[in-house]
């Protein structure tokens, strides 16, 4: 198991993993979006560099060539040009009727775990904790400290980001649930 940085060729191999967790929020803006048109779209903007290592930093964990995991990021303070270019290439595309739109999930001088997912068929062998495990290094440069966002119904989710050193630190909505804003210094 390899974690890298993500190349625009693993677009393909993201879009899956990172349409469940936007599947899983109930965004109404996706209520009519067929998942062939999500995963189109979300494939365009992980070839992006803008989102792999400008604007947002993307990892993957690559078994043998395979990508069984991402973890998506960004310094908080490119929270806003991420979500406008992610507005933009939803909005741009066919399948969409309205554009897809985040905000205000991170504090100042966090890199903002975004998004970590795992292949169902690959989860349970810690691939999202060796992914949580190689943020501090990987984005250490960017911020003082890493932060995210769990779902309240996710307590799976919360006992990992606890075990990797996480603690609360509010809350906040995001669409319909409620989550648990969560920080861990980068040492």
């Amino acid at each position: 198991m390899q974690i890298r940085k993500a190349r625009s060729t693993d677009g393909a191999a993201i879009a899956p993993l990172i349409a469940g967790i936007y599947r899983d929020m109930e965004m109404p803006a996706l209520a009519d979006v067929s998942d062939q048109d999500l995963l189109d779209m979300l494939t365009h903007l992980y070839a992006r560099p803008e989102y792999l290592d400008d604007l947002a930093q993307t990892f993957v964990a690559d078994d043998a060539g395979q990508v069984v995991g991402v973890a998506f990021g960004h310094p908080a303070e490119n929270e806003e040009a991420v979500n406008d270019l992610l507005m933009q290439v939803s909005q741009a595309h066919a399948g969409f009727s309205v554009p897809l739109e985040l905000g205000g999930e991170t504090q100042p001088g966090e890199w903002y775990l975004s998004m970590l997912a795992v292949d169902p068929q690959h989860q349970d062998h810690g691939i999202g904790s060796q992914l949580l495990g190689a943020l501090p290094q990987l984005v250490g440069d960017l911020a003082a400290k890493l932060s995210l966002n769990v779902d309240d119904g996710n307590p799976r989710a919360a006992k990992l980001y606890h075990r990797q050193g996480f603690a609360r630190n509010g809350r906040l909505m995001i669409g319909v649930h409620p989550y648990q804003h969560m920080v861990k210094p980068i040492a």
